[in-house]
């Protein structure tokens, strides 16, 4: 059916814990851009976030889950500080990604294309 073809899946991935969010799309986003930069205020402005608003997100989600996501460490006089994302953080953004290119998958084979 020529209508069916010309339809596209959309959805939003979130995971729960004990029926609440706890990690989302801003989250993993968050986590990337700090893993690439080195930096929570560089990771959260290439998020698009403020630097407080990304601390609360991150301290957040370690609250609900109970490990560190990021560890920080402070610069000397000149400045020069720096995050890096734990393991935890990274089997965390691993299956989100994992669980994002499952749906990715299914909607590439539901729908046919022309």
């Amino acid at each position: 059916m020529e209508i069916v073809r010309s339809l596209r899946p959309r959805w939003k991935l979130w995971l729960e814990k004990s029926g609440v969010y706890v990690f989302g799309l801003g989250a993993y986003t968050l986590l990337r851009a700090i893993q690439k930069t080195g930096s929570l205020s560089e990771g959260a402005r290439l998020a698009g976030m403020s630097y407080r608003y990304a601390w609360g997100v991150v301290r957040k989600i370690e609250k609900q889950l109970g490990v560190k996501l990021i560890e920080t460490h402070r610069g000397g006089a000149v400045g020069g500080g720096g995050a890096t994302v734990t393991e935890a953080a990274l089997e965390l953004m691993s299956v989100f990604s994992k669980i994002g290119d499952e749906f990715e998958r299914v909607a590439a084979r539901t729908i046919p294309r022309d």
